[in-house]
């Protein structure tokens, strides 16, 4: 069956105004060709869409189905060009968007709150992923945008999103569990809560240098920081964790501010790879650029 748009657009017309001529008057056409085409589209579709009377014509049963259907493709075509044009232009479509279990208390919310006002008609698809495999998953065009932690590898390009203090964690019956005064790392005798250098390098990197390799006896190694205030809870020893896990509330652990001559930061950036094909990644990699912070 091979149904034209001019015949449905012409069918549409004859049924609408219930008569040939008025229908041609309206598609600026005259009647003859106007009839052939109907005739043409009853020829394929195997029914009669019109009954004939003397002062013109009447849907039947099976024209009144086609009818609908009309509708509803003319509808669609309508609306076709517009809606192409958004999703070129990444005013529509999907984000694949991967997180780290820390970015999540840090900054997901509010990143999210971002992508909608700046790009409202896109949807999110959301994965969790340590920071390696989020690097390997851009590279494969797997997921669109990663929250990361660096050293951020060549070949990618990336925005600065968030920065938060380190704090130190400790077991609720720790000596250094109660007080408002800062404290120094010199103050921590025992053995830390380790970040793995596989699955957290950066972090790994900076709490080995912060507290001096010399000193850097770990109890054990975890690449998720709820695992090592899991671990913490136990008494197995102290960590360093981003302030933003605070808001976990953990029961039997306790946080305590550096002094500062012991303070760091650490940072969290966008990361996105310049080959991929989703404009509504375009669109909203352009206005990070414009504008990285996530409060406006």
């Amino acid at each position: 069956m091979d149904v034209s748009l001019q015949q449905l657009r012409g069918f549409a017309a004859v049924a609408e105004e219930q008569h040939f001529g008025r229908a041609a008057q309206r598609l600026n056409m005259t009647q003859p060709p106007l009839t052939r085409q109907i005739q043409a589209l009853e020829r394929s579709l195997g029914v009669s869409l019109f009954d004939r009377t003397g002062r013109g014509v009447r849907l039947t049963a099976a024209g009144g189905v086609f009818l609908e259907h009309a509708h509803r493709v003319l509808a669609l075509l309508e609306v076709a060009p517009e809606a192409t044009r958004r999703a070129a232009e990444g005013q529509t479509g999907t984000l694949r968007l991967a997180f780290t279990a820390i970015g999540a208390y840090a900054v997901l919310a509010d990143f999210l709150a971002m992508v909608n006002r700046r790009i409202p008609a896109v949807s999110v698809e959301l994965t969790e992923l340590v920071s390696p495999d989020q690097y390997e998953a851009l590279a494969n065009l797997e997921i669109d945008l990663g929250m990361v932690r660096p050293p951020i590898p060549d070949g990618f390009e990336s925005l600065l999103v968030h920065t938060e203090d380190l704090v130190l964690a400790v077991p609720a019956d720790h000596k250094l569990a109660t007080g408002d005064a800062p404290v120094t790392l010199a103050d921590v005798t025992d053995e830390y809560i380790g970040y793995s250098p596989e699955g957290s390098r950066y972090l790994h990197d900076i709490c080995a240098a912060m507290i001096g390799m010399n000193r850097y006896a770990v109890s054990q190694l975890a690449s998720q920081v709820p695992t090592m205030l899991a671990l913490v809870r136990a008494g197995l020893g102290c960590a360093l964790i981003p302030r933003s896990i605070m808001a976990m509330g953990v029961e039997g652990v306790r946080y305590r501010e550096l002094d500062a001559a012991d303070a760091h930061s650490v940072t969290l950036h966008a990361c996105w790879s310049p080959d991929s094909p989703n404009p509504a990644l375009q669109r909203l990699a352009e206005s990070l650029r414009q504008q990285p912070q996530l409060e406006e």
